[in-house]
């Protein structure tokens, strides 16, 4: 045999044995693993990877990333993303146009030196962003589990703070702070989203009752032939398929603490003349009894709509619209306190970098967008999508071209960019803020991109040119907190 071929077979049988020890050891792997080439070709997935995005190894070995983009395989990839920028990638990525995955691509590169080194392939880890989710959940359920000695499956603590810098949820709070002491019940009012149910807890924990139960129930999420038996119990046997224990009720669960009917407006108007009867006698009694159990309780009703109308209609009982509006909370939408959003921003970013061991940042172009944005969903809708820029953006930096479409082509939302409509003092314009509002829109602006830029407080505040006791002062005046970088 030819010496040449000999040796060409050879580096043929090793180089085939090198990708049986490179296939062996990837499907040890409990993450999905997807392995590219320096040209975007893939070279190999592991079974992990099969199993939990439904595609099969000989559907993409063989071929580049940027054609199985191009046929929505995938929505975008983080292979491709690293192989441009050379730096490791973290994109939340959709396959098949199914499921959600955390898609984590990391460089390797042919050599050490910084200078002239290349990329030799990307290796991409895939988590199932559902099954993290699931994971964490029972991680939480577990650790309050742990915490409480006696935890009810209805009672529910919030430990959400309250986020906040404008003078209309200053004023909201200290009302809060001053009945919280008081048994009076309160409704609370406000559009989806604004943060009702955080603000029914911040009255609990101002309360005498603090280290009793909180129970919240949602009142548009029991179907109606069971509110009576969820809210006031049963005896044992008193109807086919009763625990022969009996269940007492949401009500007694939250015997001296305090009860929270989140979306009060859902009630059926024949559970209406119940829930009256037990707020006037404070007390229960349960279904197949006779005799009342006397409670003491806290009550906070929450609704997104205007119970006014509820009993102009009479869809809502006037009496009990009387009993339970004896405190009234509103809270306003997220677009009527635009103050309030910075701080927000900036308590979520922390947030979801913490959970997620990342470390991005908001450019001020970026940050402005999000104050003048409407947020017709409140803060829920601003939590979803600082979680979604943390783990979608591949830059450490969030910038207006890695925000969602729909906010970038809102109708009812024109700006332009810090870039496209500069000032001389870098301040930008508008109509919807009044001259206090934009001066602390730029403070937390400039402050926020100092913090950023530097490994401490002390620096930041060298850096803008004030003390560090200073800096910290109009920190707290704007609700802006700091996690140093290495923490």
């Amino acid at each position: 045999m030819d010496p040449a071929m000999d040796d060409l077979l050879k580096k043929v049988k090793h180089l085939e044995e090198t990708n049986e020890q490179m296939r062996t050891i990837i499907n040890f792997s409990s993450d999905g693993l997807y392995v590219v080439d320096h040209r975007g070709i893939t070279l190999e997935i592991n079974k992990a990877y099969e199993e939990m995005t439904g595609i099969s190894r000989d559907e993409v070995v063989g071929k580049n990333i940027r054609d199985l983009v191009f046929v929505e395989y995938f929505d975008r990839s983080a292979a491709y993303m690293a192989l441009k920028s050379k730096k490791t990638t973290t994109i939340m990525q959709k396959i098949k146009k199914r499921k959600y995955f955390v898609a984590t691509a990391t460089p390797v590169f042919d050599s050490d030196n910084s200078e002239s080194r290349e990329v030799k392939m990307v290796v991409t880890s895939v988590r199932d962003l559902t099954y993290l989710n699931h994971l964490q959940n029972q991680i939480r359920e577990a650790e309050q589990n742990k915490e409480s000695q006696t935890e009810h499956a209805s009672t529910h603590h919030e430990n959400s703070p309250l986020v906040f810098n404008s003078s209309e949820m200053k004023s909201l709070v200290e009302q809060a702070k001053r009945i919280a002491a008081f048994p009076t019940p309160v409704l609370i009012t406000g559009p989806s989203g604004t943060g009702k149910e955080v603000l029914a807890n911040f009255v609990h924990q101002y309360s005498p009752q603090k280290d009793q139960p909180f129970v919240k129930v949602n009142c548009a999420a029991i179907p109606p032939e069971l509110f009576e038996s969820e809210l006031f119990g049963f005896s044992g046997g008193s109807f086919t398929g009763a625990r022969k224990e009996g269940k007492p009720g949401l009500f007694e669960q939250a015997d001296k603490g305090t009860i929270l009917l989140d979306e009060i407006g859902e009630l059926p108007l024949p559970m209406q003349v119940k829930l009256l009867r037990v707020l006037q006698d404070q007390a229960v009694t349960r279904i197949g009894e006779v005799k009342p159990k006397r409670l003491s309780f806290r009550l906070i009703c929450s609704t997104n709509q205007d119970l006014r109308e509820l009993v102009y209609n009479k869809k809502f009982r006037e009496d009990l619209w009387y009993r339970i509006n004896v405190v009234h909370l509103p809270i306003q939408p997220l677009s009527k306190r635009t103050a309030d959003i910075p701080p927000l921003i900036d308590y979520y970013l922390q947030k979801f970098c913490s959970k997620y061991y990342l470390d991005k940042h908001i450019s001020p172009d970026t940050l402005a967008i999000l104050t003048h944005y409407p947020w017709p969903g409140n803060i829920r809708e601003l939590k979803n999508i600082i979680e979604f820029l943390v783990v979608s953006t591949p830059s450490d930096s969030i910038s207006p071209r890695d925000l969602p479409d729909h906010m970038k082509d809102n109708g009812r939302f024109e700006f332009l960019s810090l870039d496209e409509n500069r000032e001389g003092d870098g301040s930008i314009m508008s109509e919807q803020l009044n001259l206090k509002e934009t001066m602390a829109l730029f403070e937390s602006q400039k402050i926020l991109s100092a913090l950023h830029s530097s490994k401490s407080i002390r620096s930041a505040a060298k850096l803008l040119g004030i003390d560090h006791a200073n800096l910290i002062r109009r920190m707290k005046r704007l609700g802006i907190t700091y996690q140093p970088k290495d923490s």
